[in-house]
């Protein structure tokens, strides 16, 4: 290779002498240039050529040298690590064999201990068996038995003591409650009558309300089922109703009717109707004055209208709107008392009495319709039992129905806030109605009782009942009356049949 490398160079530096002579020295004519010059110049050029090239083979000799050496030692270099790597390897699997051998012994060691210990556990239990007289089953019985009857003989001493603590502390706490209560909630009492008076400036008024030959008056009362007294009282006319809606639409109307001054029957039915819209506007606001009281804002609308009535219904003489916010204040109280839950109990004594808003529709005790109203519009089972059981006769399920209980209880036992003879009343004349109700089913249109109790007036559908037919349905609701009711004097029934034809001239 070297040899071949050399005869390159020779021939290069022949050719690179003759270009040089020729080109650059001009040299023409070879035949004139010396051979010595000639022969002198090409030794210079190959020995420079080779020197040249000797020092580069020798660098690259070097150079290889070099690489070689590196790779000769880099190669060590990893021998060693990777005979470092078995040795690990093989140090680290010895370690492994003398565990597991190990291991293996201790496993056998466990498994003799645990039959030996088998072995003495069964020993042990028969000599027991032999030594008490009894079964491993009997054995465990009985101890469970032993067990029980200690943790019952402690709940027993436990209960002792709580009972003993809660008698001498209970009584006077609870009265301490009640009186708290009931000094903290003071409310005004106004006996509810029968009666409302208009004040008139003009007895001329008194005229103009009767009209001819009575005709405004009878108008009147057969519209809105309410009495009226035009008496010698000066400056004043009664209207009488046991039922304060009725009597309230009256004296909204017949207010309207004496200040307009037109009083003739068909201005009457108008304002009637208007005094009726009012009152619809008052149950509402009375409603949400009821639902504020108790932090109920979300209340149902449906709800709202039935506990706006509570003004206009009474209980034993007392108005029932007064005693709801009553109870509602003393529940309250006594919740925040007790530590329970307030704002359930304020909503329970809310709905607690909605069902006598509806007794005179549904044949039911008053609480007893009240949880059916409540579940109706899907209120909670724990709200529900707190609003039907104030009366007992369900079995409260939470301190809040007893609370809802206590609160009723007390509202309607102190002093002079109910009224026996007046609910007795109110009672008589609603079962006179009832018994007319019942004769005349789907035939009756509307009812009023009158003059307390002693007038009877019944309005029929004169599509359904003829003119011959009244006497007779009279006859027979008097009838009815006499055989199923109890009242003092006489009760005149009045059967009313009237036709109307309407007409609109445009």
């Amino acid at each position: 290779m070297n040899i071949g490398i050399l005869l390159a160079v020779a021939i290069a530096s022949v050719a690179l002498t003759f270009v040089v002579l020729k080109f650059v020295l001009r040299w023409v004519n070879m035949e004139n240039i010396p051979h010595e010059q000639i022969e002198k110049i090409a030794k210079q050029m190959l020995k420079k050529r080779f020197d040249e090239t000797e020092n580069e083979l020798e660098a690259m000799k070097e150079k290889e040298e070099r690489r070689i050496k590196q790779l000769r030692k880099e190669g060590l270099r990893h021998e060693d690590i990777l005979v470092e790597r078995e040795k690990k390897i093989n140090r680290r699997s010895q370690s492994l064999n003398d565990k597991s051998s190990e291991l293996d012994k201790r496993e056998g060691v466990l498994k003799n201990n645990v039959k030996r210990l088998e072995k003495t556990k069964v020993r042990l239990e028969t000599e027991l068996e032999k030594i008490s007289g009894l079964t491993r089953e009997e054995a465990r019985e009985k101890l469970i038995q032993e067990i029980d009857e200690d943790v019952v003989n402690y709940e027993a001493k436990k209960i002792r003591t709580a009972e003993k603590v809660a008698e001498e502390t209970s009584e006077d706490k609870a009265q301490h409650i009640l009186v708290e209560s009931m000094q903290r909630i003071v409310t005004d009492y106004v006996g509810e009558t029968t009666t409302s008076s208009i004040k008139v400036d003009d007895d001329k008024v008194k005229g103009r309300v009767i009209g001819k030959e009575g005709r405004n008056i009878r108008a009147f009362e057969k519209i809105t089922g309410v009495e009226v007294i035009v008496d010698e009282s000066p400056n004043s006319i009664a209207l009488s109703s046991f039922d304060p809606l009725r009597r309230e639409i009256a004296r909204v109307a017949m207010t309207k009717l004496i200040k307009d001054g037109r009083i003739h029957p068909g201005f009457i039915e108008e304002t009637v109707r208007k005094a009726k819209n009012e009152i619809s506007q008052e149950i509402r606001k009375n409603g949400q004055i009821l639902a504020e009281e108790a932090g109920w804002p979300g209340i149902d609308v449906n709800l709202l209208k039935l506990i706006g009535k509570f003004k206009y219904r009474t209980s034993y003489g007392q108005s029932l709107m007064s005693h709801t916010v009553e109870v509602m204040r003393l529940g309250a109280v006594i919740a925040a008392e007790v530590g329970a839950d307030v704002a359930l109990v304020k909503k329970a004594c809310l709905l607690h009495d909605v069902g006598k808003v509806l007794t005179h529709k549904v044949d039911s005790p008053h609480h007893h319709i009240s949880g059916q109203i409540a579940r109706k519009y899907l209120l909670e089972d724990k709200l529900v039992n707190a609003i039907e059981a104030h009366h007992l006769d369900i079995e409260p399920k939470s301190v809040e129905a007893v609370i809802v209980y206590l609160a009723d209880a007390i509202s309607g036992s102190r002093p002079g806030a109910r009224k026996d003879n007046y609910e007795q009343y109110i009672q008589r004349i609603e079962a006179v109605e009832k018994a007319a109700k019942e004769i005349a089913g789907d035939k009756l249109e509307d009812i009023f009782a009158i003059r307390a109790g002693r007038e009877l007036r019944v309005i029929v559908k004169p599509s359904l009942v003829s003119d011959d037919e009244m006497t007779v349905l009279a006859k027979d609701i008097a009838t009815q009356i006499e055989q199923t009711q109890s009242y003092p004097g006489n009760v005149v029934v009045t059967v009313i049949r009237e036709t109307r034809a309407t007409k609109v001239a445009k």
